[in-house]
């Protein structure tokens, strides 16, 4: 027998439905210890730093500086192309030293004096020489569209990369091109234009000069932490430089999708037994929540979740808040998308965008919905629902739910109810 919550605002109450014959997988509690690794296991192996995937600007060991008229700000992928319900302020702008802005606009998070300890990553074996064909790492130069090339998911080498308009690099099939670059790097035109960033990376091992021209659009990763990286073009994707300066007209569109979750981060909190209760999950202003205890201090990368869907094109968004006075303080520390629409596995890691903090001991909340639903009204069927269990078996935590956007909370720990979830954490 499973429990289904159905709610009704105005006196926002809460009504138990039983229900029989609905199915639910159950799950073996991992070890505490466990690494996120195995979750993900079936994700290909990426050289570049989980790290580096996880603001848009980065100044490894120096500062960044801001021009005029320039922007940084967030989209996600996985949802399409950037522009319109599509933006978002998840960007994270990061410096060693300081962060200087002169009139750009930048919507998320700065922070200073904080460098990145991100390593020059050395160039493979078996990496493929640029330009395609010759016999050792040389000097790929696109100027033109006939100079333009299409490389295969694959590691490759070139001594100096330059590229200029109308020249592009293109990817094809979709799959993850790194290329190692051992002396210069001069971007311009099209690179991996309109696909996933995550698929396309530059990766320096010099201290040579890296930019990143206007002219055409860089869909994906620089990732050169010991060289002064100057953008001014639009990338969708991050930069990573020794330090960084965006130059007036420049924009950096951080990819939340291209996150990813380190293979260091360790299983912290876990709640997966039991199945006897199911919270339906909603548009706005309807929020559901599960509260949690903190047992590692670190950086929060990803969190998993079990949620059966109904509407399957629809996209589950999940966010992270402290707790306040007992409730989700509606502070924001870190925000993702799934990757799609349909159910959610409590297997599978939802990395989220930036970098979360969290202290051992204090309380926390993994707060759903899906924000382009039908808006909640009383009757409306819900978008998805939330699996989990009755009898208070996770202690450390409850369920929450709202229909007001968060203006009010309604806590179910005198119910003993909550919700499947599992969190990971990078270790201080």
């Amino acid at each position: 027998m499973r429990k289904s919550l159905v709610a009704s605002v105005g006196t926002v109450s809460v009504m138990l439905l039983a229900l029989t014959g609905v199915g639910c997988s159950t799950d073996v509690e991992g070890d505490a210890t466990t690494s996120i690794e195995s979750a993900l296991s079936s994700a290909p192996a990426d050289p570049v730093p989980c790290a580096a995937w996880a603001d848009a600007v980065v100044a490894n060991t120096g500062n960044v500086l801001v021009g005029a008229s320039t922007l940084v700000d967030s989209y996600q992928s996985s949802l399409g192309a950037y522009g319109g319900t599509n933006v978002g302020s998840a960007a994270v702008v990061q410096a060693a030293t300081t962060i200087s802005n002169n009139g750009g606009v930048i919507h998320g998070t700065l922070r200073q004096h904080a460098p990145a300890g991100l390593a020059v990553v050395p160039v493979p074996a078996g990496a493929k020489n640029l330009p395609l064909g010759a016999r050792t790492p040389g000097a790929l130069s696109i100027g033109s569209a006939a100079q333009s090339i299409t490389l295969a998911p694959g590691n490759y080498v070139a001594a100096n990369v330059n590229v200029s308009a109308p020249g592009a690099i293109n990817v094809s099939p979709a799959g993850q091109v790194r290329i190692w670059v051992t002396g210069s790097l001069n971007l311009g035109g099209n690179l991996n234009l309109r696909g996933i960033p995550k698929n396309l990376a530059f990766l320096v091992t010099s201290a040579g000069f890296v930019n990143v021209n206007s002219g055409g659009a860089f869909f994906g990763l620089v990732y050169a932490p010991t060289s002064a990286l100057v953008v001014s073009g639009p990338v969708f994707g991050t930069v990573v430089g020794s330090s960084v300066t965006l130059n007036s007209g420049a924009a950096v569109h951080f990819d939340q999708s291209s996150v990813c979750v380190s293979n260091t981060a360790e299983l912290d909190q876990s709640f997966i037994t039991g199945n006897d209760l199911s919270d339906g999950l909603y548009g706005k202003p309807a929020l559901m929540a599960q509260s949690y205890t903190a047992g590692i201090s670190g950086t929060l990368q990803g969190v998993a979740i079990d949620v059966s869907a109904i509407d399957v094109t629809q996209i589950a968004r999940i966010q992270i808040e402290a707790l306040a006075g007992g409730i989700p303080s509606n502070v924001v520390l870190g925000s993702a998308r799934a990757a799609r629409g349909g159910d959610l596995s409590i297997n599978t890691v939802i990395p989220l965008g930036g970098s979360i903090p969290q202290v051992a001991g204090q309380q926390y909340a993994i707060l759903v919905d899906y924000p382009d639903a039908p808006p909640f009204v009383n009757g409306i069927e819900n978008t998805a629902s939330w699996n989990g269990s009755d009898g208070d078996l996770y202690p450390a935590g409850t369920m929450f739910t709202t229909f007001d956007g968060g203006t009010t909370w309604q806590s179910f720990a005198s119910e003993g109810f909550d919700l499947h979830f599992r969190t990971f954490v990078i270790p201080n």
